[in-house]
């Protein structure tokens, strides 16, 4: 954000990482929902509640489509698998 004086402000950072997979579409959903809805803790009680219920029902509409995602994502690769005449590779998409 540039601020009124010109100087620039940089948000907080958040980085992480996990060994020898990739994220799940849970964890994804979390850093996702935690750069889309903010829930301070000094606003009003009823405020709060209402974006709590909120980012809940929001968490649940992209974990099912980041799930959908990546079984769509994993059919595309199964058919490009034995269109190239792979077809034992498909297994390793099943988990």
């Amino acid at each position: 954000m540039i601020s009124a004086d010109g100087l620039v402000e940089v948000g907080t950072v958040t980085v992480s990482a996990v060994s020898n997979r990739g994220f799940t579409p849970e964890e994804l959903v979390e850093q996702a929902l935690d750069k889309i809805i903010y829930v301070g803790g000094n606003c009003h009680p009823a405020i709060q509640e209402q974006a709590v219920t909120f980012k809940n029902q929001i968490r649940s509409v992209l974990l099912e489509s980041m799930k959908q995602a990546v079984r769509s994502d994993r059919t595309t690769l199964a058919n490009r698998f034995r269109d190239a005449g792979h077809p034992e590779l498909v297994k390793l998409l099943e988990i």
